[in-house]
């Protein structure tokens, strides 16, 4: 089921609706956040949702803004602030919803594992558990990642933006995103994360390295599980790196 809620500026919001394929007695949520440019159709989304609804959730999924999906898009950058701020206009039009339920699976992926890890640590007690894939915990890590492995990524960035597009949808994409994650101290609040936490990320990931999400792991007080895939860049783009992928979210969902 497809549904255009709108924010407090009157602006689309694209939620995709996934029913459960498993039947369960008391049927669960999971909200599932795309990254930075992504959209709710991409590999690595569709395998997530797909795992999720196999082990009887329902699952919600979602277009940001400005990003390549079917949401509202003026072709701007979309940021970790205004991907948060469509996070929350979600989980708003959710509570309205007959199959709502607390405390609900949060995941994310690459700036979406930002957006679920931000709420988490604001609002605890509304997560069961919160699966970060190839997830950013710190601009400045993300900043260095980029210069170290696409220093003309960040070039062009930097000088006038690039454009990406999908299905005819442009999407605007430049250091924006950068520098509003400064904003952001992903690590401060990690305290507040009791809930059982699972980390995926691939070894050939330059934007989430597998340095990175082992140094955030050792911070976590909490039942946690690190898995570092191998033969995976950030996208999962293979059968191999999907297969995976719901090996590790269906072992942690059902264990």
């Amino acid at each position: 089921m497809k549904e255009f809620i709108k924010n407090s500026n009157n602006e689309d919001i694209c939620v995709q609706i996934h029913e459960p394929i498993t039947k369960i007695s008391q049927p669960q949520l999971a909200i599932i956040c795309h990254g930075i440019t992504g959209y709710k159709e991409q590999d690595v989304i569709l395998q997530t949702a797909k795992t999720l609804t196999a082990c009887g959730y329902y699952v919600v999924t979602f277009d940001c803004r400005n990003s390549r999906g079917e949401s509202f898009n003026n072709r701007t950058c979309a940021t970790l602030s205004s991907m948060y701020d469509d996070f929350k206009t979600v989980i708003n039009w959710l509570k309205t919803q007959n199959f709502y339920i607390e405390p609900f699976v949060l995941a994310g992926h690459s700036l979406g594992g930002s957006v679920v890890l931000n709420f988490a640590e604001q609002n605890s007690n509304k997560v069961e558990s919160l699966i970060l894939i190839s997830s950013i915990f710190d601009g400045n890590e993300l900043l260095q990642n980029t210069l170290k492995s696409s220093p003309d990524f960040l070039h062009q960035l930097q000088n006038g933006g690039i454009i990406r597009t999908r299905n005819k949808v442009d999407c605007y994409l430049d250091d924006t995103y950068l520098q509003d994650f400064s904003n952001y101290n992903l690590y401060a609040n990690i305290h507040n994360l009791q809930m059982p936490v699972l980390m995926i990320t691939g070894d050939k990931d330059t934007a989430s390295t597998a340095r990175d999400n082992e140094r955030f792991y050792k911070c976590l007080n909490c039942k946690k599980e690190l898995y570092i895939l191998q033969n995976c860049s950030h996208i999962y783009d293979t059968p191999q790196n999907q297969s995976d992928l719901n090996d590790k979210i269906t072992k942690f969902i059902t264990c």
